[in-house]
């Protein structure tokens, strides 16, 4: 499981359409974001539940890549020392939620200490670290045997005219870094022949595949 969502299930209440969620942050600042269909939902109708998930990772700490985080309690969490060590730290960056992520303090971990992590040991699942946009970003790497390699962007960029334009969020962690980052991700994409799915792009996101549909 990557990146499991901005509202935990728990905090909304589904309709038959889509939902107006008002979410209120640490730091202060507010957002108001639709929502149409629970986390659980979407795993049960790919033929999944939150205790079948073997690993968890995420692309960084912000609470709107970590929300149902507490449901995966139960599964070996992925992560590097330095974001870990971020999200419980007595105060923990503004945009984290630590709420969402509380169980995982006594949860099964694994902390990545290398660039690259092969999560199954095949090349089919590798995390790719990326920093800038917090101290330890990084992305995650698909190697599809039907669909090709895709690579999921984290938050690398936000908006493909980020990427076509090569603008940098002004929060970022280390917008230096978030640069040399691109430049080692946009290589590996041309040796790889892989594409770049922009996590944030929400045009982008509307044209792909969802549960129960997958790509093989």
């Amino acid at each position: 499981m990557w990146d499991p969502g901005a509202v935990p299930d728990a905090d909304w209440t589904p309709t038959a359409g889509s939902v107006t969620h008002h979410l209120a942050l640490p730091d202060g600042s507010e957002r108001d974001l639709i929502l149409r269909k629970r986390l659980a939902e979407q795993l049960q109708e790919a033929g999944y539940a939150a205790k079948d998930i073997e690993y968890l990772a995420f692309s960084h700490y912000h609470y709107d890549h970590t929300a149902n985080a507490n449901a995966f309690a139960g599964s070996t969490w992925l992560v590097r020392q330095v974001e870990r060590a971020a999200m419980f730290a007595e105060k923990p960056p503004p945009v984290a939620q630590p709420t969402y992520y509380a169980s995982l303090r006594t949860s099964r971990t694994v902390i990545i200490k290398d660039d690259e992590h092969d999560v199954f040991g095949d090349g089919s699942v590798v995390m790719k670290l990326a920093p800038g946009h917090t101290p330890a970003h990084q992305v995650l790497y698909l190697k599809l045997p039907r669909t090709g390699g895709v690579v999921l962007s984290g938050d690398l960029y936000h908006f493909p005219e980020a990427r076509a334009l090569k603008r940098i969020t002004i929060f970022d962690f280390d917008q230096d870094q978030t640069a040399v980052s691109r430049e080692v991700v946009e290589g590996f994409l041309t040796k790889t022949g892989a594409q770049l799915w922009i996590q944030h792009d929400a045009i982008g996101n509307s044209r792909l595949k969802k549960a129960p549909d997958y790509y093989e």
